[in-house]
């Protein structure tokens, strides 16, 4: 494949970005900023926006992906508990937040994303509406977020976390995840809901629609925090059962991106010479 049709990461780990942002407005995101949103007023305009937006969006995922949505019942039961949880799904499409927000509702589901992402002009504001908020660079106001994502889920609330941190387009496999998910999920006591995405391939009038392949969505059973572990074992406990659940489904449906091949191929190298 040519070169300039590879994928390219800028760092040497699963954390680098294949997708770069460009144009940032300066946005101060601090201890000042509100990552939940209170202000009844724009409580009530993200509601309309959401609800008018979901639909949308819903005809958005079918035209662009075919996207199938499995075990919807396991969400449903878990909605009717009207408890707090945290969803995760491995982040391998542009739109798999909105795929997974509009999943979940009626349920509201604040998802925190890079700050570069909520610097970009005009989407910001859309995504602000959405519920989305910035993980600050700035440490206090990094603070700041994390108090609040405690506080989302204290209300009752949904998380929504790509636990994998970076994306990479229509990448088949599942990367390592990162705590901070689980780290909130173990703090306050809810269960984690793993949303998996896996690729089908294109037949009949799907393939005169476009090249990559089909979406599924498939809703796995929650996972609840082991509370007869000390905290710290508690978190990674739950991100390894999380992980290994998630790994099982998305194995069952292999897809393999030849885009990919050399980024593998580089960490692959990597990764046998520090085990050397």
């Amino acid at each position: 494949m040519a070169k300039d049709k590879q994928y390219q990461i800028d760092g040497e780990s699963e954390d680098s970005h294949i997708i770069h942002l460009k144009h940032q407005v300066k946005v101060n995101y601090d201890e000042n900023y509100d990552y939940y949103m209170k202000n009844p007023i724009k409580k009530f305009f993200s509601k309309i926006f959401m609800t008018f937006g979901t639909g949308l969006f819903k005809l958005i995922h079918y035209f662009s992906y075919n996207l199938k949505v499995k075990n919807k019942k396991i969400l449903k039961n878990l909605r009717k508990q009207k408890t707090a949880f945290v969803t995760i799904a491995n982040h391998c499409l542009l739109l798999d937040s909105t795929i997974s927000i509009a999943t979940t509702f009626p349920k509201t589901t604040y998802m925190p994303t890079v700050e570069p992402t909520m610097k970009i002009p005009v989407v910001r504001r859309i995504l602000r509406a959405g519920n989305v908020m910035p993980i600050p660079l700035d440490m206090k106001g990094l603070v700041k977020f994390k108090k609040d994502c405690n506080e989302i889920l204290k209300n009752g609330k949904v998380l929504h976390y790509f636990p994998e941190g970076a994306l990479w387009p229509f990448y088949g496999k599942l990367r390592e995840f990162k705590t901070g998910a689980f780290r909130f999920a173990v703090t306050a006591n809810v269960p984690v809901l793993p949303y998996c995405f896996w690729f089908r391939e294109r037949k009949g009038i799907w393939k005169i629609l476009g090249k990559n392949p089909l979406v599924t969505l498939e809703i796995l059973e929650p996972i609840y925090p082991n509370k007869e572990l000390d905290k710290k074992t508690a978190i990674y406990d739950l991100m390894e059962r999380a992980h290994t659940a998630m790994k099982k489904v998305i194995d069952l449906h292999p897809y393999d991106n030849p885009k990919y091949n050399e980024i593998e191929s580089k960490l692959n190298t990597q990764q046998n010479s520090t085990a050397e």
